[in-house]
């Protein structure tokens, strides 16, 4: 089982221009503002260069950057060496990772090379995390999550009170990581509705029973990224472990459209009706096929 890691703190762009600005006009009042990425408020004050949490007898030293070099989607996490970017460069899978700020009091997105994990044009994780799990309706028994993620959806799933168990996916140890150090996702660890099972879900798939699930989400990376995902054999993998009536949820997104002649969700909804689906209908940014 993978534990999480002990509290990390982190700050927000708006959160470090505001003790930056009091540090530069040497003000020691406090101010309230969150260091765990909204999930909390507290007290704090700069004093000394240092970060005063009041109640807490917490002191941190301020990240050495200048207001003006400040980046508005650039979150800070400390760790035991001081303040650092949160993000990462894996040179064995040649990705680099970095958690992005979105909106304040919102949970952070995953980028990765480039492309980020959730639709924030208009919205924000969460809201992006609603609309995904809406399109499956009512959920029930036991849910397959295909690709974790930073787990959102996982954990919005387990929160319902119809569901018994939600299954979550997850092949990369980088996101992985990120989840274990994210405020936004520390239910994963501690739900005892979620089970997290670290390999790629097409293996994953060989060992389920027949109809063993209800509900199946869908969150795959890019089709060029990973396009065994978008596969007629993996989708006649889903249908099998699916019970009769059972909802497939993917998404889809429209990447590359201009030069496609029929879009991703069009070829996506043709393949799912040759691997059995009955009913295979748009859903929000993808498709929705019942068995």
């Amino acid at each position: 089982m993978i534990e999480p890691l002990e509290q990390r703190f982190f700050l927000t762009p708006p959160d470090l221009i505001v003790l930056l600005q009091r540090q530069r006009e040497g003000e020691s009042q406090t101010v309230d503002l969150s260091l765990d990425l909204g999930r909390s408020r507290c007290k704090v004050r700069v004093e000394d260069g240092k970060v005063v949490v009041e109640k807490k007898k917490i002191r941190l030293p301020l990240p050495e950057i200048e207001i003006s070099e400040v980046d508005t989607r650039t979150i800070w996490i400390f760790r035991k060496n001081g303040w650092e970017k949160w993000h990462r460069f894996d040179p064995a899978r040649q990705k680099y990772y970095k958690m992005v700020f979105v909106a304040p009091g919102k949970p952070p997105t995953i980028e990765i090379s480039g492309i980020k994990m959730h639709v924030t044009q208009g919205g924000d994780p969460a809201l992006d995390t609603r609309r995904k799990l809406n399109s499956l309706g009512l959920l029930r028994g036991r849910v397959l999550e295909t690709c974790l993620g930073l787990g959102y959806s996982a954990i919005a799933s387990a929160s319902r009170g119809t569901v018994k168990q939600v299954i979550a996916c997850e092949a990369d140890l980088n996101v992985l990581n990120f989840c274990r150090e994210n405020p936004w996702s520390q239910e994963l660890f501690t739900s005892p509705k979620i089970h997290l099972v670290v390999e790629p879900v097409e293996q994953f798939l060989g060992n389920i029973p027949e109809g063993y699930f209800s509900a199946v989400l869908h969150d795959p990376p890019r089709f060029a990224l990973a396009p065994q995902l978008y596969s007629l054999e993996f989708y006649h993998r889903i249908f099998r472990i699916l019970r009769q009536h059972g909802q497939f949820y993917h998404y889809t997104g429209n990447p590359n459209q201009a030069q496609r002649k029929h879009s991703l969700a069009q070829q996506t909804r043709a393949r799912l009706k040759k691997a059995g689906f009955s009913r295979v209908k748009e859903a929000y940014q993808g498709v929705l096929a019942i068995k």
